[in-house]
């Protein structure tokens, strides 16, 4: 008896406790799933306001430096070259002797050609004396007619004489003044190319040295053919800035104007080739430089801007995110970048207007409608 009645107090508890067990599970598999969980921490980020300013709009190329004159200094004589009178790599001015070549056989050559004119001057000076005689004789019957036309034409064969000789002495003074070389230009000379000591001639085609002036420099970039509308626009407002850049596009170089258009387009790169001209850029280009060209082509005047970093980039495009909601929420918001300048980018499509909060740090951890803390400004 004993033992039956304490099997049916283990059957209860037993089947209490299953049931306790089955509320329980009921409890967490059904009451569990509507339990309302707590909002996700707000994501400290850092938000700057949207701001209006006029942003230039460029066209970038890749140039080369090109001087405004190179000139080969090649001798007009020929003879042995005495003396180089410039350091390499020094300035010149225009007129400077950078060269002497030995004249002494051009000099005594110049001084019988001038030995000549004065014998030949001296000799039509008595015909012409003579002349004179010959035409009061013809008065008075002393004289013929024919002798008189005989010395008149003597006149004029030594007169053809002593022009001849005066050509010699002028072309002789030519060739000696050839034997010192003066620069050109302004510029700078390079290396030498010939030494002293060297016998040179005008048939060579090396020189004696290269002078290339420095300024104003120009640059030669090529833009593409369907930026020609807008350059062709900028340059019936007025002057077209360019700018030069190093090859990084971290330091800028020089600042000039564009000079020219060239005539006709290539038709194998689609481009056109531009040339600007930098009047005050110093020693800061240099020939054959490559350099990144910078035209300024138009400014879009008070347009929204937001911080380039601000700029997210998806597959659907670019977008960024706004803070609403009093400070609380993001929204995402698809954007259309235009021109950048300096740190900050250009939105075109209104996209966002001014003074709103844009968020510039932190964005790879947010979603539309994420939760937020603004933290900087």
């Amino acid at each position: 008896m004993e033992k039956s009645r304490r099997s049916k107090i283990g059957l209860v508890v037993g089947v209490l406790l299953l049931v306790l067990l089955g509320v329980a599970l009921w409890y967490f598999l059904v009451l569990g799933r509507h339990k309302v969980k707590p909002p996700p921490p707000a994501e400290p980020v850092a938000a700057v306001a949207v701001k209006l300013q006029d942003v230039p709009v460029y066209i970038d190329a890749l140039g080369t430096v090109t001087p405004t004159r190179t000139v080969t200094v090649i001798s007009q004589v020929d003879g042995i070259l005495s003396t180089v009178e410039f350091k390499e790599g020094q300035q010149v001015r225009k007129g400077q002797v950078i060269a002497r070549i030995d004249d002494r056989a051009l000099k005594a050559q110049l001084a019988v050609a001038k030995g000549t004119l004065v014998h030949d001057q001296a000799l039509l000076s008595n015909a012409v004396r003579d002349l004179a005689r010959y035409r009061e004789l013809i008065k008075v019957g002393s004289t013929t007619q024919q002798t008189l036309d005989t010395q008149a034409s003597l006149v004029q064969q030594l007169q053809g004489t002593v022009a001849s000789d005066q050509g010699s002495v002028q072309n002789l003074e030519v060739q000696v003044s050839y034997c010192t070389i003066t620069s050109p230009v302004d510029g700078v000379v390079g290396l030498r190319l010939v030494d002293p000591g060297n016998y040179v001639t005008t048939t060579a085609t090396t020189g004696i040295a290269v002078i290339t002036q420095m300024t104003p420099a120009t640059v030669v970039f090529a833009v593409p053919e369907d930026d020609l509308g807008a350059i062709n626009q900028a340059m019936a407002k007025g002057v077209v800035t360019v700018l030069a850049y190093d090859r990084n596009k971290h330091n800028l170089l020089a600042t000039g104007a564009l000079l020219a258009l060239d005539n006709q387009v290539d038709t194998s790169t689609g481009t056109i080739k531009v040339k600007a001209q930098f009047d005050d850029s110093g020693k800061a280009l240099f020939p054959n430089q490559f350099v990144n060209a910078r035209l300024k082509a138009d400014t879009l005047t008070q347009i929204t801007v937001v911080p380039t970093r601000a700029i997210q980039h998806g597959s659907k495009g670019d977008f960024v995110f706004v803070v609403v909601d009093p400070g609380n929420k993001v929204s995402l918001r698809n954007v259309k970048t235009g021109p950048a300048t300096g740190d900050v980018s250009a939105i075109l499509d209104n996209g966002v207007k001014q003074g709103e909060q844009i968020v510039t740090e932190g964005a790879d951890k947010l979603d539309d409608g994420s939760a937020v803390k603004v933290v900087a400004q």
